[in-house]
């Protein structure tokens, strides 16, 4: 993916039409609509308004799909789980567990049979999202 059709991926994530996501960054909704065609190379003040406004990291706006590690669309993966409801988040990572078990890599105690332990997990997750 290019870095405009991550902004327009991040922008329809956050439910955002080109100009709100344009308001928010104080710059005019046409050059988030070229942003998005890939028909300009934004300003670093620009990206960095962009980011402020979707709540995102320079890694995702820059992830290249085709060319990026396992690893790299991961944390990417990461990134955009963090934004969801923590129900949601609850939710994908029992399928997460459940898969390391049946893979035999157990992730964690379950949530459901040790409080502690997902409060500590969640601790650390959350410290590498951010």
């Amino acid at each position: 993916m290019s870095f405009g059709d991550n902004v327009k991926r991040l922008r329809r994530d956050k439910g955002l039409t080109q100009q709100q996501l344009a308001d928010m960054c104080d710059i005019r909704m046409g050059q988030i609509s070229k942003i998005e065609r890939n028909s300009t190379d934004p300003k670093l003040s620009t990206i960095n308004q962009i980011m402020k406004a979707l709540g995102c990291t320079a890694n995702s706006l820059f992830l290249d799909e085709d060319t990026a590690d396992i690893n790299g669309i991961m944390l990417a993966a990461l990134e955009r789980i963090g934004n969801l409801p923590d129900k949601n988040k609850e939710h994908l990572i029992d399928v997460i567990d459940n898969y390391c078990i049946a893979v035999g890599f157990r992730l964690q105690t379950s949530i459901h049979e040790d409080k502690s332990t997902w409060m500590l997990w969640q601790g650390q997750t959350k410290s590498m999202l951010k």
